[in-house]
């Protein structure tokens, strides 16, 4: 017998094999007709997972320093294929790609013109 709320999404026990890893993002987002209208890219170490408070990563490159919290999703990521690099010429352990329908956030700061 299974259990009917199995959450599908979230795997404990990869989740835990993700610390210390590399992991490359690709961000795609589209508009209301479904047209590309950005794409992002990023990369970084998974210093956290849990399914309570999502996927953390300490980001490397452009954006060393800062973290990212990605939704609990295991089920997104997948092992790098041979000859996937990121931007910085690094090679991720795993892979995850999203797309988001909808423009992506902008700081208020990004809209001041001083």
């Amino acid at each position: 017998m299974t259990d009917e709320h199995e959450d599908l999404h979230w795997d404990a026990a990869f989740a835990e094999t993700l610390i210390g890893k590399t992991l490359l993002m690709n961000l795609t987002f589209l508009d209301d007709d479904g047209e590309v209208q950005e794409r992002q890219q990023f990369f970084g170490v998974v210093i956290d997972a849990t399914e309570a408070e999502g996927i953390v990563l300490d980001l490397m490159g452009e954006h060393d320093g800062d973290t990212y919290t990605l939704p609990p999703q295991t089920s997104a990521i997948q092992p790098a294929e041979a000859g996937v690099t990121t931007l910085e010429g690094d090679k991720p352990d795993f892979v995850a790609n999203w797309i988001i329908h909808g423009l992506p956030d902008v700081p208020d700061a990004a809209n001041d013109d001083d």
